[in-house]
């Protein structure tokens, strides 16, 4: 009795050890887990191979897990009209609530060049705002589509195949053209070495001359303060000029309103009459230069001396003599009424 009951033992405890082992593995594989988190939701029109249970990581370190890959086929998610093929509810614990900011960025990675995907969280670097919250809803970035790479890349690869093949003997006298274009090429190079060099040589010192010319306007222009008060008085007198003209532009429009006006007041009768007034004016102005001629020519006579007045204005002993007269008369104003 004593071994049997040894044996039920035994084998009760086998049983016992292997459904522990038995839960241990369905809770490992099974990614649960005690600690507490939030869920997140990311809009991807491309998710790849992301599946149920792959792991969140941020930084490298895993901090969560997908709960859900759900299609939406297009469905306009918000009030922009922004739509959404997949929808991913991302797990993450509460741990890493305050490193993922309102501007966290949410990849697709792969682990390795085959290995699974998981999903990887830049965490941001907002700290102004508060952290991500519970429930909101992101747009994820899309991972590469290696496929349409590779099929693009198969069109391309495709064309210029066909391209090599249906135009070969193009090709061929394109080919043969180019070293013909190079070889002469290589001959003028070589015949002409001396104008070449010159050439070059020429362009050096032509480079070195404006290096030297930069140089002197640089020195020229001084005190980089001095060109900056330059500018800014010139920026202030355009300033200045601005506010002139909107001073000006209302008198201005006022004086072309009443130039419109006097020259809508402006008739037939009234142009002949003006006209009649300026051949008058003109008349008179040819009357009047003739007259100047005359008191320019009576001018001209005086100064030569001619006449009584000429005379007495050039001749200083007439000028002499009538001053003693005067002087005489003064004297004597009996000599106006009685002659010696």
């Amino acid at each position: 009795m004593a071994s049997d009951r040894s044996l039920e033992f035994k084998v009760g405890l086998l049983l016992v050890i292997a459904a522990a082992i038995l839960v241990g593995f369905v809770f490992v594989l099974g990614n649960f887990s005690l600690k507490s988190g939030f869920t997140v939701y990311v809009d991807y029109e491309y998710v790849g191979n992301l599946q149920e249970g792959a792991p969140i990581k941020v930084a490298g370190i895993k901090v969560g897990k997908v709960d859900d890959v759900r299609f939406l086929g297009g469905k306009v998610v918000d009030a922009s009209g922004r739509r959404a093929w997949v929808r991913v509810a991302a797990w993450i614990e509460n741990d890493a609530r305050e490193a993922i900011r309102a501007d966290a960025e949410f990849f697709i990675n792969t682990a390795g060049v085959l290995g699974e995907q998981y999903l990887e969280v830049v965490p941001g670097r907002d700290f102004e705002r508060p952290s991500i919250a519970a429930g909101a809803i992101v747009r994820g970035s899309d991972p590469p589509r290696t496929d349409l790479v590779v099929a693009r890349l198969y069109e391309v690869l495709e064309g210029l195949s066909t391209v090599l093949r249906d135009d070969k003997d193009v090709i061929r006298d394109l080919l043969r053209n180019s070293a013909s274009a190079v070889a002469e090429a290589n001959r003028l190079l070589v015949s002409n070495r001396e104008q070449v060099g010159r050439l070059i040589g020429g362009a050096a010192g032509l480079a070195e001359e404006a290096t030297r010319t930069l140089g002197k306007v640089n020195q020229g222009l001084g005190d980089p303060r001095i060109v900056r008060s330059v500018l800014t008085s010139a920026d202030g007198l355009l300033t200045s000029a601005r506010g002139s003209l909107d001073a000006i532009t209302p008198p201005a429009v006022a004086l072309l309103t009443d130039a419109r006006r006097a020259t809508a007041v402006v008739t037939e009768q009234r142009v002949d009459r003006a006209l009649a007034v300026a051949d008058q004016a003109v008349r008179a102005v040819d009357k009047a230069g003739g007259l100047i001629d005359n008191v320019d020519g009576l001018v001209t006579d005086l100064r030569a001396g001619k006449g009584t007045a000429g005379a007495l204005l050039v001749r200083e002993d007439v000028y002499a003599d009538l001053r003693e007269l005067i002087r005489d008369l003064k004297r004597n104003p009996w000599k106006f009424f009685w002659k010696e």
